[in-house]
């Protein structure tokens, strides 16, 4: 009877051996995690919201030579109806160089609520026509006046030689800056011809050995024209070795000062 005692306990010792033990520390764990989830699925509206604020400051960094502020700030309000995340920085780039003035443009964010916009202003060297304005670069564009511009050389010619116009004008002031010359108006005309204006006198060219003839006026200008300037309406460089001369006062309306054949340019 013992022997069968003994041998029950021994089976109901081995049935709780088989039994697995729950791992409460893993359950623990997962718990903790799920609860960690729900929390912030619970909070990311408001979290969001907190990040995601309105853009309660501009700062705009500019020279404000031809811009204004309120300029700028006026091309960027349709924008700044979105917050902090869902502004369109490529399309308030493209707008602000759509600007006439907008020579670079540069929009970043700043948290919390700040945009920065960087920009860089076209500095006009000519005037290109009536109503048009040619940068440093040789870029023709179109502000909205150029009224307060007219200290500007004209520069004038076909819509796709504004480059080659600006060139020629640089290459004019620079041949004539040593006598104390300077070109107010260069053009140059649908056939290639070029002319420019100095003050109260105007230069034709012609189409041919520009530089040549750039050349002989300024060596006319010395030895014939220095002296008699105000007297001189008109000056036609289109022959081989002289120049033709209209003078503004004298009775005889127009002379021709002629070098001799083999003498040079």
């Amino acid at each position: 009877m013992a022997g069968q005692t003994l041998r029950g306990a021994s089976r109901a010792q081995d049935g709780n051996k088989g039994k697995r033990q729950l791992p409460w520390g893993r359950v623990l764990s997962i718990l903790i995690l799920v609860a960690l989830l729900a929390g912030l699925v619970a909070v990311t509206p408001w979290l969001m919201s907190w990040l995601n604020r309105p853009i309660a400051r501009v700062e705009v960094h500019s020279k404000f030579e031809h811009l204004s502020q309120e300029e700028v700030e006026g091309v960027l309000y349709p924008f700044l109806q979105s917050h902090f995340f869902s502004l369109q920085l490529p399309a308030m780039q493209q707008a602000l160089l759509a600007m006439p003035w907008v020579k670079t443009a540069s929009v970043r964010r700043h948290w919390p609520d700040t945009l920065q916009v960087s920009l860089q202003e076209k500095q006009p060297i000519a005037r290109w026509g009536s109503s048009h304005l040619i940068s440093d670069e040789g870029k023709v564009f179109l502000p909205e006046s150029i009224a307060g511009f007219s200290a500007l050389p004209l520069l004038v010619g076909p819509d796709d030689s504004a480059e080659q116009v600006m060139q020629q004008y640089l290459s004019i002031g620079q041949l004539l800056r040593p006598v104390g010359l300077r070109p107010e108006s260069v053009m140059r005309s649908d056939s290639g011809s070029w002319r420019f204006t100095v003050g109260h006198v105007e230069v034709n060219m012609g189409r041919d050995r520009l530089m040549e003839r750039l050349q002989r006026f300024v060596r006319l200008y010395h030895a014939e024209l220095e002296s008699r300037w105000q007297q001189v309406k008109r000056v036609d460089l289109r022959y081989l070795n002289g120049a033709s001369v209209a003078w503004r006062t004298t009775p005889v309306e127009q002379e021709t000062v002629e070098r001799p054949a083999g003498s040079g340019p």
